[in-house]
């Protein structure tokens, strides 16, 4: 796209050519019968000119998607926005199983708030599948971020109506469980200290119970992610000193350790009392992999091999310690040379790990003025860029149980109920 917008007309070959400066030379952009059309076009396109309306060249809206949606899926994904590689197949999803479908191809420049409701409308036709509602936003979300790469590369500038669209509110479901995003469920705090006495206690008994009292341990005191937790190395830990140092993670979809985190806020180090309990088993965990695993850098190492226990391996490892516990019901079968499992029941599915990750964040906020801790402080623990991310994920989640709230509301009806003077 050219900032000069000087046009010429000229009569040749008995009609009235419209020229324009492009890429340094005059080049011919339109013809019309009479001067009068071309006079009227040349103005409206001087007024569109300064509104970035008017391109010098025009993108396929279908294949400029598809080549930012091939990055994302390729080495030119941004790790940002798409540190794995499932991340960024959820781009082409979207295109093949909601854009090409519902949004007919139109030049990208042309690409407003009115041709997304129009997008909107055929989607969600017209608010009757509210099922679709959530899936919509995620497209949507997709969408701006695929106008902001379209800018940066230079396609088009001016997406300002497409960004600032949003699904009118008559479109938003009743039932809150459509409209609203699903929440981990977070782990009681009673289930939590029942469930680490468990695993310490038979932490000897097997190598899978061993794998148990390692996970839930690093859970319950750090709220680490699954990936953060798989690419722990032994030498990221220091018990003298009380900290251990996250600068990567385990990257199961191409196996292999990757120092790029999810935000710059995920690498950080995480301190603990050198004379504490969590020092106490952080120092068996190492003396146990030291002793069964020396061949491995990381921490809760595979039986076999340098890498770490693969993601299913931790998976069955936490589902079949809930159900130990009576936090889930599984239906086992045999295949092949190993043991499989199906989730029946638990308040924890899909969320196995990362209600620990909750109940770490939840108290860290609910305990925040009694400990002091710093809205800073709780978020470079958790990993975030900004304490609001913590706050508005983890922020309200509700850890006490029925007898203790009778406690806060006995005490609040018996502030409640003394007696109160009137001025006459």
């Amino acid at each position: 796209m050219t900032k000069d917008h000087k046009y010429w007309i000229r009569y040749k070959n008995k009609k009235y050519v419209v020229q324009k400066i492009i890429d340094g030379k005059q080049k011919q952009i339109a013809d019309f019968p009479t001067r009068a059309l071309a006079d009227k076009y040349v103005e409206k396109h001087r007024i569109a000119a300064h509104l970035e309306k008017v391109v010098d060249k025009e993108y396929s809206f279908h294949e400029l998607f598809l080549k930012f949606a091939t990055q994302k899926q390729q080495g030119g994904r941004n790790i940002k926005t798409c540190i794995t590689k499932s991340a960024g197949d959820r781009y082409m999803s979207h295109f093949n199983n909601y854009i090409k479908p519902n949004f007919y191809d139109c030049p990208v420049h042309t690409i407003g708030g009115k041709k997304l409701q129009e997008f909107i409308d055929k989607l969600l036709a017209e608010g009757t599948k509210p099922e679709l509602y959530k899936t919509a936003n995620l497209v949507l979300a997709n969408l701006r971020r695929f106008f902001k790469w379209c800018s940066s590369n230079e396609y088009h500038k001016n997406f300002q109506s497409a960004m600032d669209y949003r699904i009118p509110e008559q479109y938003e479901p009743m039932d809150s469980n459509l409209r609203d995003p699903v929440k981990a469920t977070v782990i009681n705090p009673k289930d939590a200290a029942r469930l680490i006495s468990f695993v310490w206690e038979h932490r000897e008994d097997d190598y899978k119970f061993s794998y148990a009292c390692m996970i839930f341990h690093i859970l319950f005191y750090f709220g680490f992610r699954r990936s953060e937790i798989l690419g722990l190395k032994k030498s990221q830990i220091n018990v003298v000193q009380g900290y251990v140092d996250i600068q990567g993670a385990w990257d199961a979809e191409n196996w292999t350790y990757r120092s790029e985190t999810k935000n710059k806020g995920s690498k950080r180090f995480v301190y603990f009392d050198p004379n504490g309990k969590a020092a106490k088993v952080l120092k068996w965990m190492l003396d146990y992999s030291n002793k069964n695993f020396p061949a491995s850098d990381y921490l809760i190492a595979a039986t076999r091999g340098k890498n770490p226990l693969s993601p299913y391996m931790f998976r069955k490892v936490v589902y079949a310690t809930y159900e130990q516990l009576g936090l889930a019901k599984l239906e086992w079968h045999r295949s092949n040379s190993s043991h499989k499992f199906r989730i029946i029941w638990s308040p924890f599915k899909d969320c196995a790990s990362k209600t620990w990750r909750h109940l770490k964040a939840a108290q860290l906020i609910q305990e925040r003025q009694r400990l002091e801790l710093s809205d800073n402080y709780i978020k470079k623990i958790m990993g975030h860029d900004l304490y609001s991310t913590t706050r508005d994920i983890y922020g309200d989640h509700d850890l006490l149980d029925t007898k203790e709230h009778h406690k806060i509301a006995a005490k609040i009806e018996a502030a409640r109920n003394k007696e109160v003077k009137l001025i006459n």
